[in-house]
């Protein structure tokens, strides 16, 4: 058995809920659905997000830059509603945009490079000129719609994942270099903040915490602008080659490698990824990137274990709560990529369950890494200084003082492809006087609606009785437990967490 023990007067620091500070979502024409906006209030209201991400703002699914069908060469039509029909739509629900700028108009492409199902533009813009004009309309066009007090509380981000990809890579999201990038966030930085100076802007938006001293250095360079820094990570981008030494990245076929053998190859790579991947590895990349950052702000704006179908289960939930708890203080905000599983970069999904992205699957039903979020969000404001940590299991410790009681989130955690087992643990409260204790289990058999969709067939579409037991499947309850002088013992599955209140 592993024993935990706190003293009530333990050391404490404020808890700052800094993990619903925005989510992610697929690109911004999904926007306009009525399901994606039902599911997003939904987590909204019940999840607490405040700011929602998304890529192809720019896309010509949304509008905003064309040219007329019948028009010289010269001639442009700009639009902004589709752009205002989503912002509308968040402000109604009480959500801002973290503005992603991307992909590239059609009408301003340099190449034909694109990427996803929907063929996001990755090129930098044919002019510059034409660019700045663009950045600068659509700046205006905000903050006389919305006002210089509301858009002064968005993020303005400047592309995505610009590493990911170079001008002679047919994959990725920027067919260029990492000058290139620079210039386009200087241009871009310059034309938002000619608009007003306040506006917030930031990147360089890459994966695995890539370009940041680089980034900064540049913007230090030539006087460009800069108020946060924004980055990515998953758990298995530090064995996929970004910056690890002597290693490829991912993204880079081999020299005269085809797309077809490149594709059989990397699937090949991800059977044994996990094999490498330490279960703290997101908090040790954002120790590096708030280090490198030089005491500007850092924003995680996408992170997800990125672990296929386990992700949709308890291996989610206890990635999530592991990784929040450890990283505390860190970074200034994160985006969980994403809210929903209505997510098309590959076309459309059609299986109820399939390790999505998304919080909630494609019919709005919450997976465990949507109660995951759920516990979090009935933490206390103040978090004991020390935490738990023995084998696989970690225990966090919280006062609740709104309603006089001390909470443990207790998490048995490990990387795929890693042994794990059944643990049995103790917790003990001295200093205080318990009078009564609950618990809220998240595990195989509770708040797991995939283990529901796998017992009944895996039903590519599920009809509606399907889709009420799949929903009462994903719930969690809290339940008294036996407390004994302060103590209390109970069991944690593998990837189990279990959030114990004991009420004073």
């Amino acid at each position: 058995m592993k024993q935990f023990a706190w003293d009530y007067k333990d050391e404490v620091k404020p808890l700052k809920p800094y993990w619903n500070m925005c989510v992610g979502s697929c690109h911004g024409t999904t926007a306009l659905r009525q399901d994606y906006r039902e599911q997003l209030e939904k987590c909204q209201r019940e999840l607490g997000f405040r700011y929602v991400r998304f890529h192809g703002l720019f896309d010509d699914d949304m509008s905003v830059l064309t040219r007329p069908m019948m028009g010289a060469k010269d001639e442009w039509v700009v639009s902004f509603t589709n752009a205002d029909s989503v912002f509308d739509f968040l402000l109604s629900i009480n959500m801002k945009p973290f503005v992603e700028i991307g992909f590239m108009p059609e009408a301003l492409k340099s190449k034909e490079t694109t990427i996803f199902h929907y063929k996001g533009n990755t090129s930098r813009p044919a002019s510059y000129e034409r660019w700045d004009w663009l950045i600068r309309l659509f700046a205006e066009h905000l903050t006389e719609r919305y006002g210089l007090g509301e858009v002064r509380q968005w993020f303005f981000e400047v592309w995505n994942e610009p590493n990911l990809g170079g001008p002679d890579s047919p994959f990725g999201f920027w067919a260029d270099t990492m000058e290139e990038y620079f210039n386009l966030y200087s241009h871009t930085a310059r034309a938002l903040k000619a608009v007003d100076e306040r506006l917030k802007v930031g990147g360089p938006a890459t994966s695995n915490n890539s370009w940041i001293p680089e980034f900064l250095e540049y913007c230090k360079k030539t006087g460009t602008p800069v108020d946060f820094v924004s980055t990515h990570h998953y758990p298995t981008d530090v064995v996929l080659g970004y910056g690890v030494e002597d290693s490829q990245n991912f993204m880079t076929p081999e020299e005269g490698e085809s797309v077809e053998d490149f594709l059989e190859r990397r699937k090949e790579q991800h059977k044994r990824l996990w094999e490498k991947v330490d279960r703290g590895v997101l908090t040790q990349m954002t120790q590096k990137a708030v280090k490198e950052a030089g005491g500007l702000p850092v924003y995680y704006t996408e992170w997800n274990s990125g672990a296929g179908i386990a992700s949709d289960g308890p291996f989610g939930s206890s990635f999530i709560l592991k990784t929040i708890m450890d990283s505390v203080d860190l970074a200034e905000g994160y985006s969980y990529w994403t809210f929903s599983d209505i997510f098309e970069e590959g076309g459309m999904p059609y299986k109820p369950f399939h390790g999505g992205f998304g919080l909630l699957n494609l019919q709005g039903i919450p997976k465990a890494s949507y109660r995951a979020f759920q516990l979090l969000n009935k933490l206390g404001d103040e978090r004991y200084v020390r935490a738990g940590a023995q084998g696989t299991v970690d225990v966090y410790g919280i006062r609740k003082n709104a309603c006089q009681a001390v909470q443990f989130l207790a998490v048995n955690h490990h990387s795929l492809l890693h042994e794990i087992r059944e643990e049995e643990i103790e917790i003990r409260l001295t200093g205080a006087a318990p009078v009564k204790a609950a618990v809220e289990r998240l595990d195989e058999t509770h708040g797991n609606a995939l283990a529901c969709w796998q017992g009944m067939g895996e039903p590519d579409y599920p009809d509606r009785a399907q889709l009420a037991l799949l929903e009462a499947a994903s719930y969690t309850k809290e339940e008294t437990m036996e407390i004994n002088d302060g103590t209390i013992t109970l069991t944690l599955p593998p990837m189990g967490a279990a959030l114990i209140t004991m009420y004073l």
